[in-house]
């Protein structure tokens, strides 16, 4: 292995290094030669800079105005833009129009963009919210209109003798609805109790109609029903209205709907008794005329199915008529039996009926008194000199000969009473030609003849004195046909107590005269209208 060869002049010259004193160079003095140089600077590093050096205002970027977006053409079509104010040369180039350029907007804090975000929301959500009012009080839904079509169209028909444009119900009621909102809800509860939406009708509205269900329809007819009671019941005290009595039918009418009907009719028929007895109209108009008649015939119709409680009821013949003194003319009479008179006998009527019953129960001997026959007489007598007030060869005229009849079988039935006759047959058969001519005509009323509305009253009478098997399908079949016209639970009800007399009358049982009382024991206290 080779060895390094160590020389002695590197170890005997080197001195020791911290011996030795910082050496200083002498000054020396300058001469001309050194001051004449200018000293050379280093130059530095990068680009080289321009000569002459620029001043600071040379160097100050001159400002173009330029904006961040440029005009709102060059935006879209996302070339460049110049920004020439006001218009853009580069779009005039290229034969563009130019749409300007952003409106300016200040710079505002995050605080303030909410702010203002909420306040625009706020403003947009009141806008949205505005609704247009409806046009007809309490009409504002899809059932609503239903309810509005079906009374214009079908109810507002069946109600009277009366021809389409002359029916009060529509002329009278509807134009006065629209400015009593009580009223309106009267006539939607009552259109609206009226529809079977079991029946094919029923079935066809529900069709026309996909975006209702009866559940919604029962919820909206139970709202009209609670408002019309409402405003009937909230207004002024002593104040009374054309509108007042309106409401009042439509609540009378309502409850021959009800499949269970407990007389709730009865309070409506007797409230108008007060009011005309406390406020009688101050004068006489064609609704007053109109008022007078609906309630004095449901009143008279009324005594055939009710019976009266406690002592001797007796029926007022003279106070609560108001019969005219001149000739009636046939377009005057909307319903039969009022103007004409002939509910004045069916008054005298229920009092010989009152009044026998009253004995029957009490065991008075006569139960037919004296008195009682000479009322009869007279009635007997009046009933043959009633002439209808229509012309021979009109429906309305068979109307009133069927009604007639059936005075004159309420008359027979209500003096003849069992305990009387003993169950003997009648040796002349004259209540057995009196129905059968009662039966006659009613044959002879179409299926959709307006006198339909009148059938249902003598059709229940001339029944109860059916004591022929063979006359009492012809009676089914009527009252029937007076369903499929009228529409109303209360004919189930008429020929559900016409099955429980008949069922009496084969048993030779004395209660099936008095057929009031069979309905109150079945809990049946409705209106044969």
């Amino acid at each position: 292995m080779l060895e390094p060869k160590l020389e002695p002049i590197d170890d005997i010259d080197m001195a020791d290094l911290s011996d030795m004193k910082e050496s200083i160079v002498p000054e020396t003095p300058e001469t001309s030669s050194s001051i004449s140089k200018p000293a050379q600077v280093k130059r530095p590093r990068g680009r080289p800079r321009k000569h002459p050096k620029p001043s600071p205002e040379a160097l100050a970027k001159v400002a173009k105005g330029r904006s961040k977006t440029g005009c709102i053409t060059c935006r879209r079509r996302k070339k460049k833009c110049d920004e020439t104010k006001p218009g853009c040369l580069n779009c005039e180039k290229n034969s563009v129009i130019c749409e300007g350029y952003p409106e300016k907007t200040t710079w505002k804090s995050g605080k303030e963009r909410g702010e203002e975000a909420l306040q625009r929301r706020a403003t947009s959500i009141t806008i949205s919210s505005i609704q247009l009012p409806y046009l007809i009080h309490g009409v504002e839904t899809e059932g609503d209109r239903m309810f509005l079509y079906h009374y214009i169209s079908r109810l507002s028909m069946i109600f009277t003798l009366e021809g389409e444009n002359d029916c009060a119900f529509r002329n009278i009621l509807l134009p006065m609805a629209q400015q009593h909102s009580g009223l309106m809800h009267s006539i939607l509860a009552l259109s609206s109790k009226h529809i079977d939406y079991s029946s094919p009708y029923g079935l066809q509205i529900l069709q026309e109609h996909p975006n209702v269900d009866v559940k919604m329809l029962e919820e909206r007819s139970q709202f009209h029903h609670d408002e019309a009671v409402k405003e009937l019941t909230c207004r002024e005290t002593g104040e009374v209205t054309p509108a007042t009595y309106a409401q009042m039918i439509c609540f009378v009418l309502q409850t021959l709907s009800d499949k269970n009907p407990k007389g709730q009719h009865r309070f409506h028929l007797q409230y108008y008794q007060k009011l005309i007895r406390e406020s009688p109209p101050d004068e006489e108009t064609e609704f007053t005329k109109f008022i007078h008649e609906f309630f004095q015939y449901h009143i008279c119709a009324d005594q055939l199915i009710h019976l009266p409680q406690g002592d001797v009821h007796l029926v007022s013949t003279q106070d609560e008529w108001n019969l005219p003194t001149t000739v009636l003319q046939p377009s005057a009479v909307r319903l039969l039996g009022v103007f004409d008179g002939l509910f004045l006998y069916m008054s005298k009527i229920t009092n010989l009926r009152n009044k026998i019953r009253h004995n029957m129960e009490h065991g008075i001997d006569p139960v037919v008194g004296f008195g009682a026959l000479h009322a009869a007489a007279e009635i007997d007598a009046g009933l043959r000199e009633w002439t209808p007030a229509w012309p021979a060869g009109d429906p309305r005229d068979a109307a009133g000969t069927l009604y007639r009849q059936m005075m004159w079988i309420y008359l027979w039935r209500t003096m003849y009473p069992p305990h009387v006759t003993n169950w003997k047959p009648d040796p002349k058969n004259l209540i057995k030609k009196a129905v059968d001519d009662g039966l006659e005509i009613l044959s002879r009323f179409g299926a959709r003849d307006p006198s339909q509305t009148l059938i249902l009253a003598p059709a229940f009478v001339i029944g109860c004195a059916a004591f022929e098997e063979y006359q009492r399908e012809p009676i089914r079949k009527a009252i029937g046909v007076v369903k499929s016209y009228m529409e109303y639970k209360n004919t189930d009800t008429a020929l559900a107590v016409l099955e429980e007399v008949w069922r009496l009358m084969d048993a030779r049982d004395e209660q099936s005269w008095d057929w009031q009382a069979i309905a109150h024991r079945m809990g049946m206290d409705f209106l044969a209208t």
